[in-house]
């Protein structure tokens, strides 16, 4: 029932950006730079990232969140901070860039890799 209560209030932005805005501290701090990162209110990220976290999270994300819920004094604010936290450090993670060393270099559909081209020291 609570899950329930977090997806549907959530996917408002009103009352998404006022969660966020409830809880405060660094949490807020940290949706609202990604908000401003993105071009987005905090509502309209915090409701994204609250859908996003309903479409793609693992079995153990749901009983990490439940678990987090369970023992809190509000528990729909714990279970909102919880989904935001997972796909904050989620979108983080998609959005980093590799470091040339570890990118894996392109195959030729027959399964053989093209070299690099050879720099001459400038």
């Amino acid at each position: 029932m609570l899950l329930a209560d977090i997806l549907h209030s959530c996917a408002d932005e009103g009352i998404a950006g006022a969660a966020v805005a409830s809880i405060g501290g660094p949490f807020a701090a940290a949706v609202r730079a990604e908000a401003d990162r993105a071009g987005l209110t905090v509502g309209a990220l915090t409701a994204s990232l609250v859908s996003g976290f309903a479409r793609d999270a693992s079995e153990r994300d749901w009983r990490e969140l439940t678990a987090a819920m369970a023992g809190a004094d509000h528990p729909v604010l714990a279970g909102l901070q919880v989904m935001a936290e997972r796909a904050l450090r989620h979108r983080e993670r998609a959005t980093r860039v590799r470091p040339v060393r570890d990118a894996v270099p392109p195959l030729h559909p027959a399964g053989f890799t093209f070299p690099a081209p050879y720099r001459c020291p400038a």
